[in-house]
Parts: C-alpha cells; sequence; structure tokens
C-alpha cells in the first residue's frame, strides 16, 4: 500500500506562448465528440453542495450528488475542470490557479496564469475587452483565460440507463503539503471506515457505484488537430497503432474525494460529428449538428499531431497515472 495516492508532475522550463486565434473568422476544425465513460472506481461522488438528511433513526446528514431536474448530473464545467487540469501538465502550460500555500513557489518560475504575465502587470492585456491578450499557454488557448473565452466546452453528462445510488461514509478530507510541480490523484481501492456510525472527521456523501455510466458531448470550435491531440490526451485516450485509431490509456479522475480514491472513469467515443467551415453545405450540416465522420480514422489521426505535446512529461505523466494507489487510506494521511 502507498502512503499516499497522489503524484506530482514536476514543472519543466517554459510554457510555449502564442497569440490566441481570431474568432472572425473559422479556419480550424469546428464539431462534436460524443462519449461515455464508465465508473472504474469503488464509487464516483460529484458534489452539489447540498445537504440532506437520510430518514431512518439517526438522520444522518448527507452531501448529496448533483441533479438536474431531478436527475442526476455530472456538469460540463466539472468535466472540462478535470480535463484540462492533464491537458495544463502534458502541454507544460500554465497554473491559472494555485492555493494560497502554493502560490510563492509559482512565483519561482514561469508557470504563473498567463492572464498574470502580460506586460508584466496583472491582466495588463485584457484593460480593453475587445483586445486579445497577447500571448497565451496552449491549455489558455484551448480553454481560455481572463479576456478569453475557450473554444472548447462539456455537455453535462447524463446516466445511461437506470444507476443506482448509496450513501458511503468516508473521512474529512484535506489538502497534501505543497508539492513542487502539479498534483494528481491515482486510482486505487476505495477503504471504508470501520464503523459505519456518525462519527468526528467523518461525513456521508451521495455516491455512484463501479459500473454506471454517463453519457455526454465534446464541443468544439476553431480548433487545431494538435489542439484536439490535446484534449483526447486530457480524456485519456492515446493513439493506437495496430489497428490504427486510438485506445485507452489512463482513467481520468472527475469529481470529489478524489483523496479517497473515487472518482476514476474511462472514456469511449461514440459519434463525431464535424461542421463544415465554409461552403454550401453550412446551413444544412448545422441544422443537423454536424456530418457524421470515422470516429477511429479522425481521433487517430488527431493524436498523431503531436506538435503541442511535451513528450518528456507525457510519457512520465502515463507512467504515474497508469500506477494504481493500492489501498486508498480510510482515515486522515
Amino acid at each position: 500500500m502507498r502512503a499516499t495516492p497522489f503524484y506530482s508532475i514536476p514543472f519543466r522550463g517554459q510554457p510555449r506562448t502564442e497569440a490566441p486565434r481570431d474568432r472572425r473568422s473559422f479556419v480550424e476544425l469546428c464539431g462534436r465528440l460524443e462519449f461515455e465513460f464508465e465508473v472504474r472506481s469503488a464509487y464516483l461522488y460529484v458534489g452539489s453542495g447540498q445537504l440532506l438528511v437520510r430518514p431512518g433513526p439517526l438522520q444522518e446528514p448527507y452531501w448529496a450528488f448533483a441533479r438536474r431536474a431531478g436527475e442526476l448530473v455530472i456538469p460540463g464545467t466539472g468535466l472540462k475542470g478535470a480535463v484540462r487540469a492533464v491537458v495544463e501538465a502534458i502541454s507544460n502550460s500554465c497554473v491559472p490557479h494555485a492555493a494560497k500555500n502554493e502560490r510563492h513557489r509559482l512565483e519561482r518560475t514561469p508557470h504563473e496564469r498567463c492572464a498574470a504575465r502580460q506586460d508584466g502587470r496583472p491582466d495588463a492585456g485584457n484593460r480593453k475587452r475587445r483586445e486579445l491578450p497577447p500571448r497565451l499557454c496552449p491549455a489558455c488557448r484551448i480553454f481560455g483565460t481572463t479576456g478569453y473565452r475557450g473554444r472548447v466546452h462539456f455537455s453535462d453528462a447524463r446516466p445511461i440507463g437506470p444507476v443506482q445510488r448509496e450513501i458511503i461514509k468516508i473521512a474529512d478530507l484535506w489538502p497534501p503539503e505543497p508539492l513542487d510541480g502539479r498534483k494528481f490523484y491515482r486510482a486505487g481501492n476505495f477503504r471504508p471506515p470501520r464503523h459505519p456510525r456518525p462519527e468526528r472527521n467523518h461525513r456521508f456523501v451521495e455516491a455512484v457505484p463501479r459500473g454506471a455510466r454517463f453519457v455526454t458531448s465534446l464541443h468544439f470550435e476553431n480548433t487545431a488537430p494538435a489542439e484536439l491531440s490535446l484534449v483526447l490526451r486530457g480524456l485519456g485516450l492515446d493513439r493506437a497503432s495496430d489497428p490504427p485509431g486510438f485506445r485507452a490509456a489512463f482513467a481520468i479522475k472527475i469529481g470529489g474525494a478524489k483523496p479517497r480514491c473515487l472518482g476514476a472513469v474511462a472514456v469511449r467515443p461514440r459519434a463525431l460529428f464535424l461542421i463544415p467551415t465554409r461552403g454550401p453545405d453550412l446551413l444544412l450540416a448545422l441544422s443537423r449538428g454536424g456530418e457524421p465522420q470515422r470516429v477511429e480514422d479522425l481521433l487517430g489521426q488527431w493524436l498523431a499531431d503531436r506538435s503541442l505535446l511535451d513528450e518528456e512529461i507525457w510519457k512520465e505523466f502515463l507512467k504515474e497515472a497508469a500506477d494504481s494507489a493500492g489501498e486508498c487510506p480510510a482515515g486522515m494521511y
């Protein structure tokens, strides 16, 4: 068993910044990728921030799973954040968000958030809302930053078929010590607390168990193949050579309670639709939601473009992400 289920990808070199793409013309790829994912860890918990009370003699309060119109849902913003974190690491991009106790470490690296680097003054590149930031790292060009809207987003994920719900008990969550790098959590085996009754430094959460499946869509606009290559790798995919196409490389972590080894999911693309950026078929394609494409062929082609990928970091990330945490700690660590 590992002492802790997290690992760090160290900062290296300097982010490769470029001018962001102008939105007045569409010259790159537009469309959507539909995919499903299956829970591979013991549980998945995506909090709604709502505290409910379970019926019964003890009346235990628990943190509810996110819902929309009464249906369990995983917000697209949460998916986007999980994928972006991986993309930031494997493209050696900036760190847009850091805890207070970690900011001083970033000041000693060139990885401060892009909007804070412009002209050496906070948000100097965004004084006028109509002006584009001068230069951005790959992740900020794809997902957006202050003064620049991102070009990819995720729909809320909906369950496929009936999904079982369970109220589980976990120990309280504490952040690890500051790390010299980017922090990620391993997949591992959830170890429930010894006693199911309420006690100090523990909480109850509503979760879905292993095997639950959800479906969602990745929408992209004016996005280059090299950028989509990064996003696909952020979803846990890599290029396959035999047969040509793509393969699952690791399970990404989404939702809450990652320190308890919750939230590992495996992604499987289902359908791909592209919208032509010019020509007589544009309006027809828009009305249909895009023209269907062969998923294996195009995803394999995009993954072959490694021009924005930091090969050394990607190799290290794959090694760490594929390594199991073993039995996850049940209590404080």
